[in-house]
């Protein structure tokens, strides 16, 4: 085991309860005390800075570290490309707002980032709030040494189901190629996939070409043929006009899709609530909505029966924590958007692992080889599913030596 792991180990159950009793014992104090100074332990906020570091071939992933006066110190992602430069400085912004906080008061400082701000709401400033509040769930956890999942009501999950991303390759577009590789992965250990077939967008009408359409049938017949109980998950990118989108859906249903995401853009909740009435396939959307406020629509009408938000995106651990309470009011299940950098995976993983209306988890990223020196129990790329990290927060760091490796220009 590593220094850096051994100094961040989890208490067991048995120990967390035995500290809790003591603490509530007569005349005993809620704080950690350290030497005859028994001050209560505020967590302030000292520090607020965001790097863009290189993942693999990518130069985009926003990050920020959030600092306290106690000496421990937070993670947490807000990648949202091409939204670089303008999402760094959004993080300065609101980490000059934030600082002298308590890193404990999760649900005022969102509110103040969101109140303060109101004005400008977007996807930058989204994603500066989804850093900093990751960061400062990382830091509750490793100040309680327990994993994020114990604060957000425990883990409801012993692993987390995956889907492949993108792992078909540059092959034909036949029916026998896709039932070839597809025979591989499954050989590999994968049990879903995700993946787009339908090539860049199209015209500014959003208009599929039936010529693309007929190639795309063949492709997922090809997948389906290769197993009757492999997941197949239709990436669509909100490319097409309402038209399109339901010719889709009927050349799909005899393949029995696990869900078609995004047929439409998200902005039209009407829109999107006719497609899903008018097909027994799942729809799955929502990774493009910032904040919580905005799902209830999507649950008032039905329109999608799969939510995706990203935790990097959406606001969060405090608003994704919202959003899946919400949907499973209307027995709606949560795949977590996930195709950014580690940070994200970790939260994902942490909100995943603490939600029973979980359904699947985004493989995203391919390139993870630097995962290991991120995650403090080291990092499998499993393609049917993934562990859950029991180390304290995010069970993740960034080292001083990784980001002067790794760091690039906004």
């Amino acid at each position: 085991m590593s220094d850096r792991a051994r100094m961040v180990q989890p208490m067991n159950r048995r120990g967390f309860f035995v500290r809790l009793a003591a603490a509530l014992a007569p005349g005993a104090s809620l704080y950690r005390t350290t030497g005859a100074s028994p001050a209560p332990e505020r967590l302030e906020i000292t520090r607020v800075e965001p790097f863009v570091i290189r993942i693999g071939g990518r130069r985009n992933i926003v990050v920020c570290r959030v600092e306290t006066a106690d000496g421990l110190h937070g993670w947490g992602e807000g990648t949202s490309p091409p939204n670089i430069a303008p999402t760094v400085a959004q993080i300065r912004t609101l980490g000059q707002l934030i600082v002298g906080q308590r890193a404990w008061d999760t649900e005022r400082i969102w509110r103040r980032m969101y109140t303060v701000e109101e004005n400008t709401l977007g996807g930058t400033l989204y994603a500066a709030m989804s850093a900093i509040d990751i960061a400062l769930w990382d830091i509750l956890g490793k100040h309680l040494g327990v994993p994020v999942y114990d604060l957000l009501g425990g883990r409801v999950w012993d692993s987390l189901r995956v889907y492949t991303s993108y792992r078909w390759g540059n092959i034909p577009r036949t029916a026998e190629a896709y039932r070839k590789r597809t025979e591989e992965l499954i050989t590999q250990g994968a049990t879903a996939g995700k993946y787009d077939p339908f090539g860049p967008y199209p015209a500014p009408s959003r208009q599929l070409p039936t010529g693309i359409l007929n190639e795309v049938r063949e492709m997922v017949r090809g997948i389906r043929e290769a197993s009757p109980d492999f997941d197949i998950c239709i990436e669509c990118h909100g490319k097409f006009n309402v038209a399109s989108a339901g010719r889709i859906l009927r050349a799909m249903e005899p393949f029995d899709p696990f869900f078609v995401e995004e047929p439409l853009p998200p902005e039209n909740v009407e829109a999107l609530a006719g497609l899903q009435r008018s097909t027994n396939i799942p729809i799955a959307t929502a990774e493009g909505i910032q904040g919580h406020f905005l799902y209830r629509d999507l649950l008032a009408r039905m329109a999608a029966r799969i939510w995706q938000p990203d935790v990097a995106r959406v606001g969060g651990i405090t608003a994704m924590k919202k959003i899946a309470a919400l949907a499973d009011t209307g027995y709606i299940t949560i795949a977590p958007h996930s195709p950014n950098g580690p940070v994200c995976t970790a939260a994902s993983i942490q909100l995943a692992a603490s939600i029973p209306n979980f359904l699947i988890m985004e493989e995203g990223n391919k390139e993870t080889d630097q995962y290991g020196e991120i995650f403090l129990d080291g990092w499998d790329q499993g393609l049917a599913e993934w562990s859950i990290p029991a180390g304290p927060g995010l069970g993740i760091d960034l080292t001083p030596e990784f980001l002067r490796e790794y760091s690039v220009d906004a």
